[in-house]
């Protein structure tokens, strides 16, 4: 009874349109759950994706779940998952992105997930890793494993928004050390992270863990910017 007057007095809204949601709904409302543009998994190369990878070292594919674009609502979603604290809404994204990989049988695909990783002052500051949340989504769903604790991220930058791609990449490129290769030594990666704009991040990340000894790296991002 007390949980139902506090619904009523605080009903759940989606996190993408602010819609109160019904009771069978969860985090987002059905009506979001469709429209959320989404572009498909496995894109042959060379597609827009991939642009922002090739040429700068040898991968296996580069995929997305979500399109976002200034102002919408998935960029909304993302913002909320990385600055709000909703990483009950990281968890469940990643595990409804999970369960549409596993249409491609992915767990026979890749053999490791590792996300990207932000530094221990800004863990210490959000409380998580959002990367983490949408990759143990992914995980529980494909049953692929994670490894959180063979590279770490040594600095700690500022935002990097306004930034062009070349320059992003050149603060970025030693911002990444591999503290343990043989979690992923001879194996397929699959780099996890939020979001995706330039590619940058996901591209320094990629270059330290190939270099490293990973047989092939892939990229995987929540959603990405087209």
């Amino acid at each position: 009874m007390f949980k139902r007057i506090l619904q009523l007095l605080y009903p759940d809204v989606c996190f993408a349109c602010a819609k109160t949601l019904l009771d069978a709904e969860k985090l987002l409302c059905t009506n979001c759950l469709f429209d959320l543009p989404r572009p498909g998994f496995f894109l042959s190369k060379p597609n827009w994706l991939s642009l922002k990878f090739d040429g700068w070292m040898e991968y296996q594919d580069a995929q997305c779940f979500f399109l976002f674009s200034e102002g919408g609502r998935v960029q909304k979603i993302m913002h909320q998952i990385k600055y709000q604290g909703a990483q009950n809404l990281g968890y469940f994204l990643g595990a409804w992105c999970g369960k549409e990989l596993n249409k491609y049988n992915c767990a026979t695909i890749y053999d490791l997930i590792i996300p990207v990783p932000i530094h221990q002052e800004r863990l210490k500051e959000r409380g998580y890793n959002q990367a983490m949340c949408i990759a143990e989504g992914i995980s529980d769903k494909t049953q692929i494993p994670i490894s959180s604790q063979c590279v770490e991220r040594m600095s700690f930058s500022q935002t990097l928004i306004h930034q062009n791609r070349q320059d992003r990449f050149t603060v970025l490129e030693d911002v990444f050390q591999v503290i343990d290769s043989r979690e992923f030594l001879g194996k397929h990666v699959l780099i996890v992270d939020d979001t995706l704009t330039t590619g940058s991040t996901m591209l320094a990340l990629g270059i330290k863990v190939k270099t490293a000894g990973a047989k092939k790296v892939s990229f995987l991002a929540l959603a990405a910017l087209q």
